[in-house]
């Protein structure tokens, strides 16, 4: 089996995850038809409740470990020490499926506990909760799988594996849905308990296709590849959870900002809208609905983006760092990722915004558009500054700046905890989004900032490259504004066909133009500046 270049690992991951976050949103377009626009505002609510409270256990369940396992393996296998691979691998599958069980538990038997805690005391969300549970029992053995796959260098099968999981979990939830509120006339609650139980089934066959991906990665390694920890006893390190568990935490940390960010506005914007603002729960439900779930599932789309690149950066940093490359070409591959980062997520992000109306449209409904769309457009600036976080922050676990990295993510933290209740009572749902987006661009100010300092990654060259591609990226932008402007007036975007028409039609126009002037400018070069890098 050939290993996956630098390239070839981004685009797996950024076409595997953009496929699995399209199904995550589309499968919202029937689901909320099927759910009806009376109950659609209280349904997406506690559904996105019940997720946030969700992707906190699943962190937890997986400790980072598997940006943890795919840093360590590859460092291993850099200096040929499989051996020592396996037995990570092993060990760390019983300890984690051990931590799964213990929180299942926890979330079955204490999901009113949680309920009260997690979601402002909203008790619709315990019977989901139980439903969820069962995930966990196999939630972080597919994540060690992952990791050690990702390890191997083998990126894309791990990035195939999350489409196969969620064409299941979205099949699974619209059978459901639709079975019960269509045929059965049954309840919103009935078909959110339903839909929960769908990630069960997503993580089970995807834990099943990786089994069978571990068999040919073990079977491409030959003897000759082999140099066992005997050989190199100075350099093979002691394999124990407590220093498996030092080198995941930050990981851990990292990958919970954004569901804690989630989990504080899910409770303090519930507190501020009823104790201060005296609304009603049909208000804070829609509301709330509009900012931490809708908007949430279409920005999650320039997440995924984010995720390809961060995912190749920790395997092939690390190997450089472990091999001792030298300086040079650790600053030419940062280099690279900053530009190919900006690349694809600035171009994404204001393609976004310029239609996003008719996209809320298409995902939500059209009466919602108006104020959806500029809530949206707010959600988009945070989403892009996120993805940079995410980068930046790996980049930092990575070269060692552990301590700096905590620090800003708890500077993070500090900012949101100020900015949040002044900022929802002024500006209303726009506020949390808001506050969340300030403490990511400092954070990624303070980060950036530290790891310039180190590589000296900007200089002028770099600094054109980036200035290119911001005015392609406005150019673009107001292409596709005028364009929308002028369909609007023959195609009426007041249905979801209608919408859905404009999307395509603007989309085309704005990869038509994005890459015209990427071409004609270099810019599109980078694509090329990294198809042969490889990640060990």
């Amino acid at each position: 089996m050939k290993k996956d270049s630098l390239l070839k690992s981004s685009l797996w991951i950024s076409i595997s995850g953009i496929l699995s976050r399209i199904l995550s949103v589309i499968y919202i377009i029937p689901w909320n038809i099927w759910i009806g626009p009376l109950a659609v505002g209280a349904a997406n609510a506690l559904y996105g409740k019940v997720y946030n409270i969700y992707n906190l256990f699943l962190i937890i369940a997986t400790a980072g470990i598997p940006s943890a396992i795919s840093k360590e393996v590859a460092a291993h296998n850099a200096l040929g020490r499989y051996d020592q691979s396996e037995k990570l691998f092993k060990k760390y599958t019983i300890y984690m499926s051990l931590v799964g069980i213990v929180l299942a538990l926890i979330m079955f038997f204490g999901a009113k506990y949680v309920a009260i805690v997690l979601a402002a005391g909203d008790m619709r969300v315990v019977t989901p909760i139980k439903y969820l549970s069962v995930a966990m029992l196999i939630i972080p053995a597919l994540g060690i799988l992952r990791g050690y796959i990702q390890g191997y260098a083998f990126i894309s099968y791990s990035a195939f594996s999350q489409v196969i999981e969620q064409i299941a979990r979205v099949a699974y939830m619209l059978y459901a849905t639709y079975t019960i509120m269509i045929l059965q006339k049954g309840n919103y609650m009935t078909a959110v308990n339903q839909s929960t139980l769908a990630s069960f089934i997503g993580a089970t066959l995807a834990y099943l296709f990786l089994l069978w991906i571990r068999i040919k990665v073990r079977r491409s390694v030959t003897v000759t590849d082999i140099t066992t920890s005997t050989d190199s006893p100075e350099s093979a390190p002691d394999i124990n959870f407590a220093s498996m568990l030092r080198s995941a935490i930050p990981f851990l940390l990292v990958d919970t900002i954004m569901t804690v960010l989630q989990l504080f506005d899910q409770t303090t914007f519930t507190w501020i809208y009823e104790l201060i603002l005296h609304a009603s729960q049909k208000t804070i439900d829609d509301l709330y609905a509009m900012f931490g779930f809708q908007a949430n599932k279409l920005i999650m789309v320039l997440v995924s983006l984010a995720i390809s690149v961060s995912s190749s950066v920790i395997p092939a940093l690390s190997a450089m760092i472990s091999r001792k490359v030298g300086k040079e070409p650790i600053q030419k591959l940062m280099q690279n990722i900053v530009q190919f980062t900006v690349f694809i997520i600035l171009p994404a992000t204001l393609g976004m915004m310029a239609i996003s109306r008719q996209l809320w449209t298409v995902f939500v409904f059209y009466n919602q558009s108006i104020l959806g769309s500029k809530v949206l457009i707010v959600s988009c600036v945070e989403a892009f500054f996120y993805c940079l976080f995410m980068i930046l922050e790996n980049i930092l676990q990575v070269t060692h700046h552990v301590k700096k990295s905590l620090f800003y993510l708890v500077l993070a933290y500090v900012i949101k905890m100020i900015l949040q209740v002044p900022l929802t009572i002024y500006l209303g749902v726009y506020g949390p989004v808001t506050a969340t987006a300030i403490a990511f661009i400092v954070m990624s100010h303070f980060a950036f900032r530290l790891i310039n300092k180190q590589f000296q990654i900007v200089d002028k060259d770099l600094a054109k490259k980036l200035l290119k591609i911001l005015i392609d990226g406005i150019i673009m932008l107001i292409v596709v504004v005028a364009a929308n402007f002028l369909v609007v007036k023959v195609i009426s975007d007041a249905t979801k066909i209608g919408a859905m028409i404009v999307i395509i039609i603007c989309g085309l126009i704005g990869i038509a133009v994005y890459g015209f002037l990427s071409y004609k400018d270099g810019s599109l070069k980078i694509l090329k500046d990294i198809r042969d890098t490889k990640i060990y």
